[in-house]
Parts: structure tokens; sequence; C-alpha cells
């Protein structure tokens, strides 16, 4: 095995671990002292310590989860920025991290802020020869189908569910490699897995709405 790949297996585990780092069950046992997944939904998310702690604490959960996902593909701008292959590999470990923590028996979050840290990072920074008007458009397309379809139905989960659906499209057609676009095809999977169960409520009719 050479060295650099010795190295780019490192920045895989570690990734996965960085990723398996559960922000919301830290906040809710520093503030509460239990165990966050006894309350409201039972996820380990930034929408169920909303729920819980109150809207700060949930802001606060969302957007160090959203830095979490953002920070490994910094690291890997720095290190192998052409490495495209590795930026996409990383980029569904470190959400498979926060998915299923190693730390908390495999039972973590539905993957949203640290999905949209992933996506911040990879159309922020220059991996791409594209102009930056262009490599943007993601980030804008993603939130913007977010926050449309949650406005009309306030429900998180539907908003979700229809961004993790434009992800790859909206890649695909602003002139992304097919490594990224392959990764992206694999966040939005990862949502509808960990959203399984709000899929199985929805068919239902039986999941709640977000009060305004």
């Amino acid at each position: 095995m050479g060295i650099d790949l010795f190295y780019k297996i490192l920045i895989v585990i570690a990734a996965y671990l960085f990723g398996s780092f559960p922000t919301a069950y830290v906040i809710h046992k520093i503030k509460k002292g239990d165990d966050i997944r006894k309350y409201g939904s039972g996820n380990v998310g930034g929408t169920n310590v909303a729920r819980t702690l109150g809207v700060t604490y949930g802001i606060i959960t969302i957007i160090a989860d959203i830095i979490k996902g953002f920070i490994p593909i910094l690291v890997l701008y720095f290190f192998y920025p052409k490495d495209f292959i590795l930026i996409a590999v990383v980029s569904v470990v470190v959400i498979l991290g926060h998915d299923f923590p190693v730390f908390i028996s495999f039972k973590g979050g539905k993957g949203i802020a640290v999905s949209f840290g992933v996506i911040i990072g990879i159309c922020s920074l220059p991996f791409m020869n594209n102009p930056v008007w262009l490599e943007i458009i993601p980030i804008f397309t993603i939130l913007g189908t977010w926050a449309l379809i949650f406005g009309i139905f306030r429900i998180v989960s539907v908003g979700s569910l229809c961004a993790a659906v434009v992800t790859p499209i909206s890649f695909f057609f602003t002139g992304y490699n097919w490594p990224i676009v392959t990764a992206a095809f694999f966040w939005g999977l990862l949502i509808f897995i960990t959203h399984r169960e709000n899929i199985r409520r929805l068919i239902r009719g039986e999941e709640k709405k977000l009060k305004r």
C-alpha cells in the first residue's frame, strides 16, 4: 500500500468519526442531563432539539451540524483539491457518520444539516473550473426548494425529501463532474433512508406540521 493511499484511507475514517459526533445528543445531555432520543421524535437532530429545548438550541444544533459537514470538505480542499473521487467518498462518509454514529450505537440524525454543510463546501470552494455564480447555484436551488415546500406544507420532512430529489439534478445541470453528481445522488438517497418512518407517516397522513 502506497503512503498516499494510506493517508486517503485515514482521511475517510477520520471523516466518518468526525461526522459521528452527535451534536444534538451532546447539547441535550449538557442542558437536560439525559438522552434526547427519549423525547419528541427520538431523532438526534436540530428539529428535535428545537421541539425539546427551544428554537435557540435547535438553531445552534443545526449550525453546528452544517459546520460538521463543511469542515471535512474544507480540509480536502487544502490537501486533495482535484481528487474528486476522494471528495465524493468523504462527502458521503461524513453524512453516514452523522446518520449512523459509532458513538451512540449507530442511531443518529437524519442528515439534513450536515448534508447542507457538505453542499456548501463543495459549491463555495473552488474545486471546479466553472464560474463562481454557476458553482453556487445548487446551494440556492436546494435551499429554495426546501423553503418553498416547507412554507407551503409546514412539514419539515416533505421539504427535506423534495430537496433531496432536487440535489443530484441541480449538480448535474450546473456542470459538476460525475463523482460529485454520483455523490449527490447518495446524499439524497441517505435522506430518504433516514426519513423512512416519516414517509410511512406521510402515507398514513400522520406526519406532524411545525407550528408557526
